[in-house]
């Protein structure tokens, strides 16, 4: 009887021990998805979009996230790899897709923002080259003072999660 409890005890431990694991390992896969920062405005699942090289213009789209507990203003967007970056919107207009650019964006505490096609995205402006699929782009966000910088691979088309989801009825 004294071995079976020993067993089960060990038991026991072992599967403790993993689960602690285990929420190590969430946790650290959430804070890499979240991208380096070392503030409380966060940038995750950015791409860029792969255009033809002729091309002086593209476009970014990000998920950002308000860690704080104040609502914060989003009032800048930058890249290297661009003259200018700017958050505009698609919107329908007498049945046409238009792009209005934004000038600021609110995120309440713990709002999180997906930037997507057909919706809210950035516009780099200016661009001396278009980035190659594959390719790395830095992407940067600021908030008043605070600026959070993230690294976003370049793609030609969107990764399926970050495809706009419809609800059906």
């Amino acid at each position: 009887m004294k071995f079976v409890l020993q067993a089960l005890m060990l038991g026991l431990s072992a599967v403790c021990v993993s689960d602690v694991a285990a929420s190590q390992a969430q946790h650290e896969q959430q804070q890499a998805s979240h991208g380096s920062h070392a503030n409380e405005l966060h940038i995750m699942n950015g791409w860029v979009r792969a255009l033809p090289p002729t091309r002086k213009v593209t476009a970014a789209y990000l998920t950002l996230h308000n860690a704080s507990d104040t609502t914060m203003t989003i009032d800048g967007f930058s890249s290297p790899i661009a003259a200018a970056a700017e958050l505009h919107d698609s919107v329908l207009q007498d049945g046409q897709m238009r792009m209005i650019k934004q000038e600021a964006l609110v995120l309440a505490p713990d709002e999180h923002k997906t930037l997507q096609p057909a919706g809210l995205h950035v516009m780099l402006l200016g661009l001396e080259a278009m980035p190659k699929e594959g390719d790395q782009v830095e992407v940067c966000v600021k908030s008043g003072e605070l600026k959070s910088c993230k690294a976003v691979p370049v793609l030609k088309m969107a990764p399926m999660d970050a495809m706009p989801h419809h609800q059906h009825h």
